[in-house]
């Protein structure tokens, strides 16, 4: 049975907890950046708890500006949370929903940013904004990064609350239907060679622009965009590809199909594809910040490991998001396709509805089961002939 106007409670729960999480840790890491900035390094705040925008305002007052920004965020958390709970039956999904709401919460935090940055600069700008507004965004997608989980239990919480209070609600059952299974297997490596695919893509792209530039100004935007993805070196004489890369391409494909298997857990496949593509999309966008990390505390920590050396590995990390916010509906879309492709089909031995079989039949004496979710007593055959 879908989820009708049961999800909606679970929905603007996780839109007023992203708005009150993006007020708080705006607040709480102004007050640890004023107060502890003698005992704990800067970028290390930046990193574990960052400001919403990037940006410690150094004692200022919450404006009304944070406030619409904060509503930005939760609304597009709750338009995201709608598609991941739309069309999941109860009790269905939960890795899928969680995941899909955890990307709803980078992509909020990314809208939020943005707005808030877009508030202080005056048009016509003197310089170019598009860099001020790319940073934004990345401060943004990191904050919702490390933040999303929670809007994720959240949701699935809420979501495990009105379940309940609706199955009380519904008459007893003899049987429940077995539910539909789809093979996972297929789905779970097309996600994982779709990722390293556009991975390897994107990154060929960007590094022959690079390489071969005649407009510095646009292509350095196209770097910056590009930042994360697999990079070649088109010099002359050298090799193109170095190893690392070809290992970090792997990697990439291994995390995403590791994403797409959760997501697939207890999945209909007939229903939840918007939970498959939110989810799998997900699992690109956090598979995106290993080989980004990788590759900066490969060449900054050679000098040794300090609380300063993030102030170089986090902007990189944080830009590194950017690439599968774009691109990552690709390898969800590519998901989906092969999830209804290997579509799953009811377990032979289950009896036609409406037909019992001999061991769905209650013994005398004994008290018929726990009431079910999937069926009502419609669905059984009548006593009174």
């Amino acid at each position: 049975m879908p989820m009708t106007s049961r999800r909606d409670p679970a929905v603007l729960v996780a839109g007023l907890v992203t708005s009150i999480l993006w007020v708080g840790t705006a607040v709480l890491s102004d007050w640890v950046h004023a107060n502890f900035t003698y005992r704990v390094h800067s970028a290390l705040v930046r990193t574990f708890l960052p400001h919403p925008n990037g940006t410690v305002p150094g004692g200022s007052a919450i404006t009304g500006q944070t406030i619409l920004a904060a509503l930005l965020a939760g609304l597009v958390v709750m338009v995201m949370a709608y598609l991941a709970t739309r069309r999941l039956p109860r009790r269905t999904g939960t890795w899928g929903v969680f995941l899909g709401t955890w990307l709803g919460v980078v992509v909020g935090g990314t809208a939020g940013s943005v707005a808030d940055t877009v508030a202080d600069i005056s048009f016509p700008a003197p310089l170019n904004p598009a860099f001020h507004l790319l940073s934004a965004s990345f401060d943004g997608s990191w904050w919702g990064l490390l933040n999303g989980w929670l809007v994720g239990i959240a949701l699935v919480g809420a979501l495990a609350l009105t379940n309940r209070s609706a199955e009380e609600a519904l008459p007893a059952t003899r049987r429940a239907r077995k539910r539909l299974r789809a093979r996972a297997w297929p789905t779970v490596l097309a996600a994982g060679l779709t990722a390293g695919l556009v991975w390897v893509v994107l990154g060929a792209g960007s590094s022959w622009l690079v390489w071969h530039r005649s407009a510095r100004g646009p292509i350095d935007l196209v770097a910056e965009v590009a930042t994360g993805a697999m990079i070649f070196r088109f010099a002359p004489q050298g090799r193109p590809v170095q190893g690392m890369e070809v290992a970090l391409a792997l990697v990439v494909g291994l995390l995403v199909a590791g994403g797409t298997w959760l997501a697939t857990r207890r999945l209909p496949p007939s229903a939840g594809r918007w939970t498959l593509v939110l989810a799998v999309w997900f699992a690109a966008v956090a598979a995106a910040t290993v080989p980004a990390a990788t590759r900066s505390f490969t060449t900054y920590t050679a000098f040794g490991l300090h609380s300063a050396t993030m102030n170089m590995v986090l902007p990189v990390v944080q830009a590194s998001l950017f690439w599968p916010l774009v691109t990552g509906w690709v390898t969800g879309l590519v998901a989906v396709l092969v999830y209804t492709r290997t579509g799953g089909a009811a377990p032979a031995d289950v009896s036609p509805e409406g037909s019992p079989g001999p061991d769905d039949r209650p013994e005398p004496g004994v008290e018929e089961g726990p009431r079910s979710a999937l069926h009502t007593d419609a669905d059984e055959r009548s006593l009174v002939p």
